[in-house]
């Protein structure tokens, strides 16, 4: 025939195909074959009754495998977690369809600041720093967070040496967002008049 293969171990079971006599029979029915393994997966073919049974439903099959992931829904503790929601799941599969239900898009917000995520349990965090003791003090003042960003940005307040400087007056700052907001004082057109 027109077989052809690299490996020895293909090209041997491959010649199995051309013996003549088949010495395995299927005891059911005609089938014939020389590999044992496609006689053991014909056999299967037979199998009418379902004899692995699911203890805990009405869940039969004759696939070892079949049966064990059938198992797997009935445990309650579930390995696969979503770390964006409370999701969890025993199937890879599904928590890559879970996955893909989450968006890019923050729409979970901070009601008591601008803090914005779509991962649920990143706001549950978030939302516990706003509710406990605040850890970092300020020794300069009385400012006090959770957030180690913004204590950094807050003692920036108190540096000696102010590196943003105002071109129009001697004001300085170490904040970017402060400087900018400064600037606008200076702003040559006054929009916003006083008509009294």
């Amino acid at each position: 025939c027109d077989y052809a293969t690299n490996c020895k171990w293909s090209f041997k079971k491959h010649l199995l195909t051309h013996k003549i006599s088949k010495d395995l029979k299927c005891p059911q029915c005609d089938y014939a074959t020389n590999n044992n393994d496609c006689l053991k997966n014909h056999l299967k073919s037979h199998k009418n009754s379902k004899n692995l049974k699911c203890g805990q439903c009405d869940y039969a099959t004759h696939i070892k495998g079949r049966l064990k992931d059938h198992l797997l829904s009935h445990t309650t503790s579930k390995d696969l977690k979503c770390m964006q929601c409370d999701f969890a799941t025993n199937y890879r599969y599904s928590l890559k369809m879970h996955m893909l239900l989450h968006k890019n898009s923050k729409d979970l917000k901070c009601a008591q600041c601008d803090y914005a995520t779509n991962n649920k349990r990143s706001l549950k965090n978030h939302l516990l720093s706003h509710k406990t003791a605040k850890n970092l003090n300020c020794v300069q003042c009385d400012y006090a967070t959770n957030c180690k960003w913004s204590f950094k940005k807050h003692l920036l307040r108190h540096k000696i040496s102010k590196d943003l400087k105002c071109t129009q007056c001697d004001y300085a700052t170490n904040i970017k967002s402060s400087l900018n907001d400064h600037l606008l004082l200076h702003k040559t057109s006054k929009d916003i008049k006083c008509d009294q």
